[in-house]
């Protein structure tokens, strides 16, 4: 399509990072019309990078989708480029509540199991357990390493030989250069004349080094630099695909710096690290060469508990290490590629929102009873996608239960067997003007960012929460109508039991002042309204010992 067949267009839909933004079309022309006289900055809350997407209707009814590549968002050096790099910090150190089974696992290698903490930092600190018993033990290796008695044959003088053997008789026989005339009745006899060789061929019993223990403690040494060196390697590969430098212009500097400085901070010092571990094992892989003396095996795998391996402590403390080590595997840089994942700020703050909520609980005496990623029955055609990471947190607190849902799917039917969730859409009418089957909703389906169920004595209570990385200003201008529509007058309970009691606007363009506010500014002195809608600002950095209270007084309202 070109220019020429712009009569084609009956309609376009734009979306910016996957949100549609309210448009007109008019001959060729896209108008994002606010209150004042001037087009809406449909890029106003874009960090990092933004993705432009257009959809154009044809006449015939077709619809064709053109999609722009990552643009980087450029910002101006101010307090919220602090906060964004602190809320990534935050994310990345709390992580395990996403990725793993929602509990915090051991950061110490003696503590590591199968399916147990991993991340590049224990790994680390495993190999440098590894350096350091190789190191320590040493001096036992070079003057105690076991042995076997192997029977060699050596050219020896004659008064070091200590018995005759067959070889010594041949070896005396073909080589007659060696025979000496002695005065002795005890020698080789020609003619009247005695002799006896200097040197000769005998057998003596030797050390020899090359049994499986030290095949095995020299095979693993090898094995640690390929795998330090793989690591470090992939650490190379991860930093070539991070901002090198925030700077774009005196004036301007790269947003996307800040959401990627601490991931890229992390693997710069894994990666230093990484680089001293890997000269110590090429240092001990020498030293150990040398006083072993035996043919390297190529391929190791976790060792058989041998006698030696079990009695002797030298040995014991690596096979043991060997085993953790095997046990661990090579980390595969997941949470390196969960942080480098978030291009869009949204997903980012989302994902801080969830962390923050389940740090929060837990300090609040919950705890966590189960986690679980549900995958939700939608069809291929929603643009919906089901999340990645575990989306259903089960916490409890005596008689009180709360279900934190992030992502849940709240269908236009009963599918209270899916997830538990006591919910459902009333109604077809999209929030957007012409457009009945939008993609986000499909018609049929709304998509909160959390959902917060609190069960007690036989009753459920539900918060709604959209996570919006704005400023207040654009929060109530833009957002506060659709949400209240997607999810207070269209969405309803399905037993009389359960009740919707509010909704929840967080947003992340805050300063240290902002506070918790309802919408309703017209409100009676004394009066209460519900269900309630809050606004409330949340970033990390910013009045962080007042978070906490913030959000009891939240939780207070739905209680």
């Amino acid at each position: 399509m070109n220019c020429e067949d712009l009569n084609r267009i009956a309609d376009v839909r734009v979306y910016v990072n996957d949100v549609l933004e309210s448009s007109v079309y008019n001959n060729g022309r896209i108008y994002f019309p606010s209150r004042g006289i001037s087009n809406r900055r449909i890029f106003l809350d874009c960090y990092g990078f933004a993705e432009l997407s257009i959809t154009l209707i044809l006449v015939d009814g077709q619809e064709c989708t053109l999609n722009s590549e990552y643009l980087p968002i450029l910002v101006r050096r101010e307090e919220l480029n602090n906060s964004v790099e602190a809320m990534a910090r935050f994310v990345y150190n709390n992580q395990e509540w996403l990725l793993l089974n929602g509990e915090l696992k051991p950061k110490k290698p003696s503590g590591l199991k199968e399916n147990g903490y991993r991340s590049l930092a224990t790994q680390i600190l495993l190999a440098e357990e590894i350096a350091a018993i190789y190191e320590s033990s040493y001096g036992y290796f070079k003057a105690n390493s076991r042995f076997k008695l192997e029977k060699m044959s050596v050219i020896e003088r004659l008064e070091r030989i200590q018995y005759v053997t067959q070889g010594t008789l041949s070896y005396t026989a073909t080589h007659p250069e060696y025979l000496r005339q002695v005065n002795s009745t005890q020698g080789i006899f020609i003619g009247n004349r005695v002799y006896q060789p200097q040197k000769t061929e005998t057998v003596q019993n030797t050390r020899s080094y090359d049994i499986y223990e030290n095949r095995v403690i020299l095979a693993f040494l090898r094995n640690m630099i390929d795998s330090v060196q793989s690591l470090q390697g992939y650490c190379c590969n991860l930093l070539s695909k991070i901002p090198n430098d925030e700077d774009y212009s005196s004036e301007y500097i790269y947003s996307s710096f800040f959401m990627f400085s601490e991931t890229k901070k992390m693997i710069e010092d894994g990666k230093t690290q990484l680089e001293k571990l890997s000269e110590k094992f090429t240092y001990l892989w020498g030293m150990y060469s040398d006083i072993l003396r035996i043919p390297l095996d190529q391929h190791i795998v976790p060792p058989r508990p041998t006698a030696i391996f079990l009695s002797v402590p030298q040995y014991n403390r690596i096979f043991v290490r060997i085993h953790q080590w095997f046990s661990f595997g090579i980390y595969n840089f997941s949470k390196e590629h969960f942080m480098l994942s978030f291009i869009k700020i949204s997903a980012l703050y989302e994902s801080y929102l969830l962390a923050k909520f389940l740090c929060y609980f837990r300090d609040r005496g919950y705890s966590l009873e189960s986690s679980r990623r549900c995958v939700y029955p939608v069809s291929k055609r929603w643009k919906y996608k089901n999340t990645s990471v575990r989306n259903t947190f089960v916490l409890k607190n005596g008689q009180k239960r709360i279900t934190l849902y992030y992502q849940p799917v709240i269908f236009d039917t009963d599918q209270r067997s899916v997830n538990g969730i006591g919910l459902y859409r009333n109604n077809s009418i999209s929030v957007y003007a012409g457009n009945e089957d939008d993609c986000r909703q499909g018609g049929h389906y709304y998509v909160p960012d959390f959902l917060i169920k609190i069960e007690e004595n036989g009753d459920s209570q539900y918060m709604i929460v959209d996570a919006k990385f704005s400023d207040y200003s654009s929060v109530r201008r833009y957002y506060v109508k659709d949400l209240v529509f997607k999810y207070l007058f269209s969405i309803s309970p399905i037993e009389e039991n359960e009740l919707v009691c509010g909704l929840c606007i967080m947003y992340g363009k805050c300063k240290s002042k902002e506070r918790l506010q309802t919408a309703y500014d017209k409100q009676i002195l004394g009066t209460e309204i519900y269900p309630f809608i809050e606004i409330f600002p949340l970033i990390e950095g910013i009045d962080s010992a007042g978070q906490y209270e913030k959000m009891d007084r939240l939780l207070k309202k739905l209680l």
